[in-house]
């Protein structure tokens, strides 16, 4: 469906709401005649589960609007602010203003150590029942929810997606988090490091990606594409996410790399991408560090590992990436290496690699 044509003499603006019909019938309210927080608008035009509404806006100022179905219940979420000529499409929902988070559950791994996960589903999953989602496979989900009572501490993930979700800045998406707590270094390092061992990423990647990912394929409404499937995790996370992206594109189109152990193994991962070329289909990465005010600071956790992770990007850069086009790489002076941190920037690469267009 195209923008409806204006009309001669006046200032308008566009919104169309993608609402499947069978739970209710969409109309409009807000401020600024003809419409009223009192009195439903109709929309000028329904086609199927869009309808387009025309809202008349006066020179040089907004109009505010809400969604509301008419079984009296007002869509989630914060009002909507239109300008002239905003052409915009939103697919609300009515039941739910934030996201279900889903027990923890056993998965087993046949011949390995079964995967403890726990699923976050966006609010709109259960009113938009023909609409399919993008997957986010999270590292270290025992510190990621606010529920959690981890000794180093928790991101309040949840609370920060209902946040996004509710100002309509992100696109709505599912999160797998992954218990990775007990053996963890065995589990996120890629290869052995010389003096904390680990070393098996690698069959922890397996297990993903042969039996996690086509499981919650078949449990949920996902985007079943390579795109659609992103890694996230921070410090080792970090580092395991930017090996699966990058050994396994085919199932993993985007990694977000918060404050990666790029040092592992005398920085194997940098040598591994110097070393060849670009794997097909390239990923989309987002890496980060903190990275302390003072050039003489000694706390490696002040430090966050600044240096390795620009050692990453230049990599990246000699090889197939360009700046800001698959690849962002982000520094937060006085960000440490701790929970607090990862939780209060991880809606930032949220928004650049699923953001909500409209």
């Amino acid at each position: 469906m195209t923008a409806l044509p204006t009309k001669p003499g006046n200032e308008w603006a566009t919104l169309f709401v993608r609402y499947p019909r069978s739970r209710g019938e969409v109309v409009l309210r807000g401020n600024g005649a003809p419409l009223d927080w009192e009195r439903d608008t109709h929309p000028e035009n329904v086609d199927g589960d869009l309808s387009a509404f025309r809202v008349p806006i006066p020179p040089g100022e907004t109009v505010e609007v809400k969604p509301y179905r008419t079984d009296g219940r007002w869509s989630t979420g914060s009002n909507l602010i239109l300008a002239a000529r905003d052409v915009i499409e939103i697919a609300p929902t009515f039941e739910r203003d934030s996201g279900p988070l889903l027990p923890w559950h056993e998965v087993e791994i046949p011949n390995a150590e079964s995967i403890w996960v726990r699923v976050m589903l966006p609010p709109s999953y259960d009113e938009h029942t023909s609409t399919r989602y993008p997957v986010i496979y999270a590292m270290d989900g025992q510190a990621l929810w606010s529920d959690q009572h981890d000794p180093f501490g928790i991101w309040n993930l949840n609370i920060t997606l209902d946040d996004l979700w509710r100002l309509g800045v992100t696109a709505d998406f599912i999160v797998v988090s992954l218990n990775t707590g007990g053996e963890r270094l065995g589990k996120l390092g890629p290869v052995p490091d010389g003096h904390y061992g680990g070393g098996g990423g690698e069959a922890f990647l397996k297990s993903i990606v042969e039996v996690l990912v086509p499981l919650i394929d078949g449990a949920y409404r996902t985007l079943r594409s390579n795109k659609g499937r992103a890694l996230l995790g921070s410090s080792m996370g970090g580092l395991f996410s930017f090996f699966g992206a990058w050994t396994r594109p085919d199932t993993f189109g985007n990694a977000i790399c918060l404050s990666s152990s790029f040092w592992w193994a005398d920085r194997w991962l940098v040598r591994k991408v110097q070393e060849r070329g670009c794997p097909f289909p390239r990923p989309r990465l987002y890496l980060d560090s903190g990275a302390t005010a003072s050039p003489f600071e000694e706390d490696a956790n002040l430090r966050d590992g600044h240096h390795h992770t620009r050692a990453m990007m230049r990599a990246l850069l000699e090889h197939c990436y360009e700046s800001e086009d698959d690849l962002h790489v982000l520094a937060f002076p006085g960000h440490s290496h701790g929970t607090s941190s990862w939780g209060a920037r991880v809606s930032i690469p949220l928004q650049l690699l699923f953001p909500r267009v409209g």
